[in-house]
């Protein structure tokens, strides 16, 4: 028996991988000699780059860098063996490394810092994982690491985060790190947002990185003002960018100045890492993430893996940490049965994510045994 892991991370229980591993240990329990192959998947956000590294090999790299709050935090990020870096900005700009939500003061400058590491290191080719992001800067921080100056009415630097664009009056590119010429960027991002309005970057993602009240309409505006002085500066018109709302308007930031194209984050990862070679011969695929919604057939990791699953004609299992209200929408998306790990109603307890889980792939694979064997 085949059986192919690919578990997102559940997020404040378990890594992509520590999910596929307890999922392996699960199978192998049931079916000793089956051969489970674990293959870590993240869409853009956390494990981004751990699973790249994983499929691929390369190294992974490390650097103290700018944290969202303008303190210093360590980040990794991962040199895939043909020098392609893949940077996911939950590393330096995530909301997890925060201790108070504050969208408006939050920088993705560390994000910059995170890609002049990689170019001194020797990279050209970029992979930028938009998602779990503290900020809603529009990337005005991770632009000014790299050289780009954004300034205010008398020509001073503003501060480089959402509440800085307030003053912004002027931008130059003249600074800009000369071997950004060279270097082409791929945005993994799996949200069609735009920049502003009631659809955009604020208004729909603000609430969960603390904004409230007046703020967002606030907040707003300061990325339109944003958008206006890119258009001035470059002609991008990243206003109307589909996407472009992606980890609070980083995503269109970096279209206004960088030579970026823009791909789904879980079809970038399956297509790169070859994933329908790893699938050939298998008899089931298992997948997972804390929660599973109506939101998670809409391009989400298991979307993408019951697509690539459906046309095999291999059975994909779901277990996902909750399933809420409107999760029933996975069955048209290629999967083929879905369990929830948590085992009884009770506060969420992360110190019960690897057991549960456990326990829920060892139950479905002695059902599995017990109908094979009849």
């Amino acid at each position: 028996m085949k059986v192919v892991a690919a578990f997102d991370s559940f997020k404040g229980s378990l890594t992509s991988m520590q999910a596929c591993r307890t999922a392996e240990k699960a199978v192998k329990a049931v079916f000793p000699d089956a051969q489970v192959v674990c293959v870590p998947i993240a869409d853009g956000g956390e494990g981004t780059a751990e699973a790249y590294y994983a499929a691929l090999g390369g190294r992974m790299a490390r650097a103290t860098v700018t944290s969202p709050d303008f303190g210093k935090v360590e980040a990794a990020y991962a040199i895939l063996p043909d020098q392609t870096a893949v940077i996911e900005m939950a590393q330096a700009s995530g909301l997890t490394l925060i201790k108070e939500k504050n969208a408006g003061e939050a920088t993705t400058f560390g994000t910059g810092e995170l890609i002049l590491d990689a170019i001194e290191k020797g990279c050209r080719r970029f992979i930028i994982g938009l998602g779990g992001s503290a900020t809603n800067d529009g990337g005005v921080g991770a632009l000014a690491a790299l050289g780009v100056r954004f300034l205010n009415k008398a020509g001073e630097p503003i501060k480089p985060n959402g509440n800085g664009l307030a003053e912004l009056f002027k931008i130059e590119t003249d600074s800009m790190h000369p071997a950004l010429k060279e270097c082409a960027f791929t945005i993994a991002c799996d949200v069609e947002n735009p920049l502003c309005g009631r659809e955009g970057a604020t208004y729909v993602y603000g609430g969960q990185k603390g904004v409230t009240g007046a703020d967002f309409e606030r907040l707003d505006g300061n990325l339109r003002r944003f958008a206006e002085c890119i258009r001035a500066c470059t002609g991008s018109d990243v206003l109307n960018l589909k996407g472009g709302g992606a980890a609070g308007g980083m995503c269109a930031g970096l279209a206004g100045f960088l030579n970026v194209k823009i791909e789904s984050g879980i079809k970038l990862l399956l297509k790169t890492i070859q994933f329908d070679r790893i699938i050939q011969n298998a008899d089931y695929i298992i997948s997972g993430e804390g929660k599973a919604d109506k939101q998670t057939a809409n391009g989400k990791v298991i979307c993408g893996i019951g697509e690539t699953a459906g046309q095999y004609g291999i059975p994909l299992i779901l277990i996902a940490g909750q399933l809420e209200d409107g999760y029933e929408a996975v069955f048209e998306k290629g999967v083929s049965a879905a369990f929830s790990a948590v085992h009884y109603a009770a506060p969420f307890d992360p110190s019960r994510a690897e057991r549960d889980l456990y326990d829920t792939v060892r139950n479905i694979f002695t059902l599995i045994k017990t109908v094979k064997e009849r």
